[in-house]
């Protein structure tokens, strides 16, 4: 039953891409459209049939999310149809015709979220074209909100911070994808920012910074801008003070209840979990505080690397498949060196990218990754075998 819903549509689409229409047939490929976009509001028709009877709760769990995921595929086979000249303003009728099919496709994934909620997966990645709408629209109004948050006399560092999350949020995203959840909680922030704004007339650093603990904000960028905003205002104080502003910042983030079915990055602790440890920290007589500090090479906070994150994840790669790591879990280890190592160009190696880089290294990475053994292997074979 559910695989016969979506044959008709991929055969057509498909006959569509091997065809390859070209300029002087629009009109028999205006015919191919038409077809389509017949077929799917047929399918509205039939999904709303099937699912609005007494139908099982994992039945129709099944169901939809099939569905979404062979729609989304189709979407995204006929999407990268589209060259970025024509979403910049060049005429073509052909791709034109293409944006309809795709249009169409994506007014059926907005049936299926709508009307069956409960059984639609918010955990998918989202279309290439939705990804990149969404993408587009929630920089637009975060650029707005850097603004706004500047008149408002914000610190400067914690709108930057902001601004670098999204950055590289949708520079993963447009790599790896991002899911209907993920893109929903950066909608909740750039709908609390200004609903912040209006409601206070002067909201102040501290509020906004409190109020992203609170949505669980938990991007790295953030998390390291308040360690730096606060360890400069404590360092500002005179020394009996200092304890009591400390234990009260536990305080307050210790009652400040936390969303934590809302997560900024997925693979990144709560901001809970990253700022109350180190707030502890802090404390007089309290182990590591130190250390910490003693732990910075050259002013970084991880070990910084020539390599770039290509040739780091394929090096470690190589470590793994050797069985350098007494650990099978490939997660722990990712995790392990995105917390703890940085490059020359990125400060944070996001989870997603690092593990994309780690499955999927090419030619010239391992080209370079080579060299590199090479001259390990060159330099034990002169010192130890001359």
């Amino acid at each position: 039953m559910v695989k016969s819903e979506l044959y008709q549509l991929e055969k057509q689409i498909g006959n569509i891409l091997i065809d390859r229409p070209v300029t002087g047939k629009e009109h028999q490929f205006a015919a191919q459209v038409k077809s389509v976009v017949t077929h799917c509001i047929s399918l509205k028709e039939k999904w709303a049939h099937e699912l609005f009877h007494a139908v099982k709760e994992p039945v129709a769990a099944r169901y939809v999310q099939f569905h979404q995921a062979g729609v989304t595929a189709l979407s995204n086979q006929l999407t990268i149809e589209l060259p970025p000249a024509y979403f910049q303003g060049m005429e073509d009728k052909i791709h034109e015709l293409y944006l309809t099919i795709v249009s169409n496709l994506e007014s059926l994934l907005q049936f299926l979220r709508q009307g069956f909620y409960k059984y639609f997966d918010h955990d998918y990645p989202v279309s290439y074209k939705q990804c990149r709408e969404r993408a587009e629209t929630i920089n637009r109004l975060i650029i707005r909100l850097a603004v706004a948050l500047q008149e408002s006399g914000i610190d400067e560092a914690l709108i930057s911070s902001i601004k670098l999350s999204f950055d590289h949020k949708f520079a993963d995203a447009n790599e790896l994808g991002i899911s209907y959840r993920q893109l929903d909680y950066c909608d909740a922030i750039t709908a609390m920012i200004p609903r912040l704004l209006n409601e206070q007339s002067n909201i102040g650093t501290i509020t906004l910074a409190h109020e992203l603990y609170h949505h669980n904000f938990n991007s790295y960028e953030f998390s390291q801008w308040y360690q730096e905003y606060f360890s400069s205002r404590i360092n500002k104080m005179v020394q009996n003070k200092k304890e009591t502003a400390i234990r009260d910042e536990i305080d307050a983030f210790r009652s400040t209840f936390i969303k934590q079915e809302l997560v900024f990055e997925a693979e990144l602790p709560a901001i809970s979990e990253q700022l109350i440890p180190w707030l502890q920290q802090l404390l007089p007589g309290q182990p590591g505080t130190d250390l910490k500090a003693s732990l910075k090479i050259n002013g970084h906070e991880r070990m910084p690397l020539k390599f770039s994150v290509a040739q780091f994840a394929f090096f470690v790669r190589l470590c793994y498949l050797e069985g350098c790591f007494p650990v099978n879990n490939i997660s722990d280890i990712l995790r392990f060196f995105t917390r703890n190592f940085e490059t020359k160009k990125q400060l944070h190696i996001s989870f997603k990218s690092f593990a994309r880089a780690f499955y999927g290294a090419d030619q010239a990475t391992a080209a370079v990754v080579r060299d590199f053994l090479q001259r390990m292997i060159n330099y034990i074979n002169k010192t130890y075998f001359p």
